[in-house]
């Protein structure tokens, strides 16, 4: 790929496109120096783009963590005269029981004490939410620093350990079952029924881009939406196509979706 910023210019998202700047500088920055480097956090979409770039260098890549439900992932970047890397000097798992028998944290409250503590979000992956702890999956570089700096979650004792990035408990994110009828599988038409807006007012969120399906910013209202789409509403949400259940007697979409919590 001789002249990227061509490559840039089909990218039409912003925050999208600066991601791909960084990850292409890493890369060049390996081939250049053959030191391995990891990446910040990442989209699957952004991941998709930069792989292209990455293929180009004398440079081999891993995508980590490989868990299927997994949405934000790092690339270890390293020379290609090496055999391999140990992922787990790059990035690892941070596991925080809650000691509080009262009050449940859900997955706001982890990643807001790690915010509070100055922690870039692009230096931090998905958060994992059970009963009595959660599983943060980090660079390993900032996890000494969180385990000492981190005692509690609003008024609830917590602890916090370093665990490999094998031993977290992966899963699907939390989210709550949605059905609705729908008269189309158009954006707009599938927008209004997730915002709870007229058609209109989700006709103007799509044109205003902030709509992004599949990662992308989605600003075309007549886009038809499919099954395992995966569509973020600034202010109210990410939602997931899960199943396309047929039709109504009305001849209405039947659609399940799973609105992430």
């Amino acid at each position: 790929m001789k002249d990227l910023e061509k490559y840039y210019d089909f990218i039409k998202d912003d925050e999208t496109k600066n991601t791909v700047r960084k990850i292409a500088d890493k890369a060049i920055y390996v081939n250049k120096n053959y030191v391995s480097q990891v990446t910040e956090f990442t989209n699957p979409y952004a991941a998709e783009l930069s792989i292209p770039i990455i293929r180009n260098y004398d440079v081999k890549y891993e995508l980590f963590p490989s868990f299927e439900h997994g949405e934000r992932k790092v690339f270890i970047l390293y020379p290609d005269y090496l055999e391999g890397i140990n992922k787990d000097e790059y990035i690892s798992g941070l596991r925080i029981y809650n000691k509080s028998k009262f009050k449940k944290l859900d997955h706001k409250d982890y990643l807001g004490s790690l915010m509070s503590l100055g922690i870039d979000r692009n230096r931090t992956g998905d958060i994992y939410v059970y009963e009595d702890y959660a599983d943060v999956v980090l660079h390993s570089d900032i996890s000494d620093y969180i385990i000492y700096n981190l005692d509690k979650i609003g008024h609830n004792k917590i602890e916090v350990e370093k665990i490999k990035i094998d031993q977290v408990n992966f899963k699907e994110q939390e989210h709550i079952i949605l059905n609705i009828n729908s008269s189309s599988m158009r954006i707009d038409n599938v927008v209004k029924h997730l915002s709870n807006k007229s058609r209109e007012a989700a006709s103007d969120m799509i044109r205003a881009g902030n709509v992004k399906v599949n990662y992308q910013v989605e600003e075309r209202i007549s886009t038809e939406i499919k099954e395992g789409d995966m569509i973020s509403i600034s202010k109210f949400g990410r939602f997931k196509i899960s199943k396309l259940s047929g039709i109504t007697k009305s001849g209405k979409n039947k659609i399940e979706i799973k609105h992430y919590v």
